[in-house]
Formats: C-alpha cells, sequence, structure tokens
C-alpha cells in the first residue's frame, strides 16, 4: 500500500487559491451591491421608458391623423373655414412634432391666404420650413411662400421661392413655379424674362386651366408657344 501523505499544519492554514478568489469576487460584489443594483435598475427603467415613449408616441399619431382627417374636411366646405382654422391650430398646438402637425401647418397657412390675411400665411409656410425635413413638405412651403409674397405684390420676394422650388427636384410644381414666375416678372416689366418663364412652363406641360392662362399672357407679350 501507498505510504498516506501527510499535510502539515501550516499547509492546511494555507487558502486554496481558487476558494481565494472566489472569495474575493464575492466580497467584491457584496461590496458593490447597490452599485450592481442600481445599474440593473437603471437599464431596466430605461428599457421601459423607450416602450412607454413608442407606445406614447403611435397613439400620439394616431390622434394628430385623425384631427388632420377632421381638419381637412372642414376646409373642403367653404362655410366651414373658420371651423378648420380651428382645427388645425388645436392639432398644431397639442401634437407639433408629428407629421400631421407639419402638414397641419401647410392648411392652416392656406386658410390665412383665403381669408387674405397673408403675413399669418408666411409666418406658418416660414414655420413649416423650419420644423419639416421632408422634401416634399417643403417644396409646397415654399411654393407657398412664393404665392403670398406674389399676393402681397412683393414679386422679387416671390420670384426668390418659385426658383427654390425649381431647384428642390419636386418635377411636379416646376411648371406652375415658372407660369408664376412668367406672372411676377411681367408685374416687374421684365418682358423677356416672362415670355421665357410662360414657354418653359409650357414646355413642362403645364395642365390647363394653368396651361391656357399661361397661352394667352405668351400671346399678350407677343411671344411665341414652342
Amino acid at each position: 500500500m501507498a505510504a498516506k501523505m501527510r499535510i502539515s499544519k501550516k499547509k492546511l492554514k494555507e487558502q486554496d487559491e481558487f476558494i481565494t478568489w472566489g472569495s474575493k469576487a464575492m466580497n467584491y460584489a457584496l461590496t458593490h451591491i447597490g452599485y450592481i443594483a442600481l445599474g440593473v435598475f437603471l437599464v431596466a427603467a430605461i428599457v421601459v421608458a423607450l416602450f412607454i415613449w413608442r407606445q406614447h408616441q403611435a397613439a400620439s399619431e394616431e390622434m394628430a391623423y385623425t384631427l388632420l382627417g377632421k381638419g381637412i374636411a372642414l376646409y373642403h366646405q367653404e362655410q366651414k373655414r373658420e371651423e378648420a382654422l380651428s382645427a388645425f391650430s388645436q392639432l398644431i398646438k397639442d401634437y407639433p412634432r408629428t407629421k400631421a402637425g407639419e402638414v397641419a401647418l401647410l392648411y392652416r397657412g392656406r386658410c390665412y391666404m383665403l381669408q387674405k390675411d397673408y403675413d399669418q400665411a408666411i409666418k406658418d409656410f416660414e414655420l413649416s420650413l423650419k420644423r419639416s425635413s421632408t422634401p416634399l413638405l417643403r417644396a409646397i412651403a415654399l411654393n407657398a411662400l412664393g404665392n403670398s409674397y406674389w399676393a402681397k405684390g412683393e414679386y422679387r420676394k416671390a420670384i426668390d421661392f418659385f426658383q427654390q422650388v425649381l431647384s428642390s427636384g419636386e418635377e411636379w410644381l416646376k411648371p406652375s413655379a415658372l407660369l408664376q414666375m412668367g406672372m411676377c416678372w411681367e408685374k416687374l416689366g421684365e418682358k423677356k424674362k416672362a415670355t421665357e418663364a410662360y414657354q418653359e412652363s409650357l414646355k413642362l406641360e403645364l395642365p390647363s386651366p394653368w396651361g391656357t392662362v399661361a397661352q394667352i399672357r405668351l400671346k399678350k407679350l407677343g411671344g411665341k408657344v414652342e
């Protein structure tokens, strides 16, 4: 039989390496358990907050689009334009960061234009430009600003905005923007520039009745339909 191995008392008192490491880890965890628990709580709180925020955003968008639909329906009823204005104003106030809120600004500006309150309309269209990053909505706002300044008789400012519409990449707006630019140039006595703008608008197949308007104005200036 193999001789039994005797372990000295000194050796018995020495700490096992694994047990020592485990004890240190446990001591560290116990010492810092408050910080660890706080970290876990914060992560959980952030996850819950993000979930609630997304749910809130979805609900907000839904409510905003409901109000937008109501406002648009009222807008198309001439006798209810004041009610439409109120609906759009409520939407803009309660849901300013929604897409529906951005569209409502354009509609409210249009309501002000129909009331011939051009300064207030301009404020809404400018605010729409600041809030929206959507190219389509920005192009519509630029075109609306051109229309507003045209209505005020500030033709050079109107031209500046129509030129921005032409650079926006929204092809469907170009023919009408060119027609309106021609009308501005005509008011400013710039017959050559007006003629060129009308001709360009007709080349882009300006839809009726605006195509007829461009042809009449072009003939009046002695220009030819190309």
